[in-house]
């Protein structure tokens, strides 16, 4: 895949998830609003994002590095 397909599948993806970030999505609702349900009320209410599997769970910080310095990490493992 070269470097434009992989902005061209990042721009799509951006605009219009793709079916497994979509079942994460709908999945860590169900799993909050179940959660929300049951949880007494001095404990703080859980989000969505608190069950997602495929996606991080709170943004890393930018430390200046541009997207495909940040994807090069990713793929390294880092």
């Amino acid at each position: 895949m070269t470097r434009r397909e992989l902005m061209d599948w990042r721009r799509f993806e951006l605009q219009a998830p793709l079916p497994d970030r979509l079942i994460d999505i709908h999945f860590g609702m169900v799993c909050s609003i179940m959660v929300n349900l049951m949880r007494s009320v001095d404990t703080t209410p859980a989000r969505p994002s608190d069950f997602f599997v495929l996606r991080e769970r709170e943004p890393k910080p930018d430390n200046g590095m541009s997207e495909i310095d940040r994807l090069r990490l990713q793929w390294r493992g880092g």
